[in-house]
């Protein structure tokens, strides 16, 4: 028998959210997935949105326009089902991250004492030191962290598929987030459970749980381990390496690899740190 179509309308983390579901053995004898990215305006084939019988979402307003969900949930067949699937993501780790196109993943802080004019050693020194008067309190950091999670149950109070209650719960027993919009294997795999069930298959068979190979780990966002002991975060001390890539980077070294990039005003720091090399990093740091 055929498969129908299901179409996959997400970010990134509809690539981590996918191999779950295809290695699925209910999913998988039902549906063949289809996937189109969501934040880069990719569109989806009429042929594609005419014949599809599963459409699993990330919700879009409507300024997307013709790719927003409103747009798309009119134009599905009549007895097509849809499914709401969450759009993660998690500042409490990594509280001065902001968005900038100076660099990827740019840190408020450290941009803070660039602009002073500091040279790269003392923005070094300041930076990790961990001064509460730089950094915030304890209370200021952990007011971040509520915010974003207050925030993820805000977007879920009528989803049918909520991961805020396991953040909430684990977020600071063990690390959910890979970076801010990269939720780990847990959520991911809750996810993924959620979903099975909401559409009658049984949830996340432990065998595919259990084989699960992230495809997004090879990049984990160092934590600040001043943010770590504030937030009595087990997993951010500063001798840990992180996996980045082709190295593994204690959060200093990632630090001195961002002021790097900002010395040579490099914006794309992600290609930068994809060419290290255990040789080159001792070379660079």
């Amino acid at each position: 028998m055929a498969r129908a179509l299901c179409l996959l309308h997400a970010n990134c983390q509809g690539d981590a959210l996918r191999p779950l579901l295809e290695n699925s053995p209910a999913f998988a004898r039902r549906f063949h997935i289809r996937q189109y990215v969501n934040y880069t305006r990719q569109g989806i084939d009429p042929a594609d949105i005419g014949q599809c019988a599963l459409f699993l979402y990330q919700k879009l307003a409507p300024k997307w326009g013709d790719i927003s969900s409103g747009e798309l949930l009119q134009r599905l067949p009549a007895s097509c089902q849809t499914l709401e699937i969450p759009n993660l993501f998690f500042k409490g780790y990594w509280p001065f991250w902001m968005r900038s196109e100076s660099i990827n993943f740019a840190d408020s802080l450290l941009e803070n004492l660039l602009e002073r004019g500091l040279a790269p050693e003392q923005v070094m020194a300041l930076y990790l030191r961990g001064d509460p008067a730089l950094l915030g309190s304890p209370a200021d950091l952990a007011a971040c962290a509520e915010d974003s999670l207050a925030r993820e149950e805000e977007k879920e109070a009528a989803s049918p598929v909520r991961c805020a209650p396991l953040l909430r719960r684990f977020w600071q027993e063990e690390q959910l987030f890979i970076t801010v919009n990269h939720p780990g294997r847990k959520l991911v795999c809750h996810v993924a459970d959620s979903v099975l069930r909401l559409l009658g298959l049984g949830g996340l068979p432990d065998s595919v749980r259990a084989a699960y190979r992230h495809p997004l780990e090879d990049f984990w966002l160092p934590i600040h381990p001043a943010v770590g002991k504030a937030l009595n975060l087990p997993f951010a001390a500063a001798r840990r390496r992180y996996p980045i890539y082709q190295v593994h980077l204690t959060h200093r070294q990632y630090v001195s690899c961002y002021l790097a990039c900002r010395g040579h005003n490099v914006p794309d720091l992600l290609t930068f740190l994809q060419n290290l090399s255990p040789r080159s990093l001792e070379a660079r740091i």
